[in-house]
């Protein structure tokens, strides 16, 4: 799975922080993205936070179709991971076309989120 860590926002010029961004940005194998889910809705409008992290293979344009399932590489590595995966894509799917969010314990989570948690009979400790 790929993993996506907080950046701190840097100080340097607005000019070498966005030649930075558009370099990530242009890498298949790195995704930029923010999201203000996690935080209270104050927490987001006051400073949005920016995450970096690898993106998984098989999500990464030309490396096989988005959702495609778990790779065998994978499969061949980790069986025990890969049937994971396989269970999470497959509620992942269940839930598609689940929108909206909602707060939990005042925290902002997708709805499509709170409804996996609850089928998968763990709620995640928010």
């Amino acid at each position: 799975m790929g993993v996506a860590y907080r950046l701190v926002k840097p100080i340097v010029t607005f000019e070498s922080y966005v030649r930075g961004i558009q370099s990530i940005r242009n890498s298949a194998g790195i995704r930029l993205t923010t999201s203000p889910l996690g935080i209270t809705p104050e927490e987001y409008a006051s400073d949005p936070p920016i995450y970096v992290g690898n993106s998984v293979p098989w999500k990464i344009k030309g490396r096989g179709a988005k959702g495609g399932g778990v790779p065998a590489s994978l499969r061949s590595i980790n069986p025990a991971v890969a049937d994971g995966l396989e269970r999470a894509i497959k509620m992942s799917k269940q839930f598609a076309g689940t929108y909206g969010t909602q707060l939990v314990n005042g925290k902002l989570y997708t709805n499509k989120n709170v409804k996996q948690w609850e089928a998968g009979k763990k709620r995640h400790a928010l």
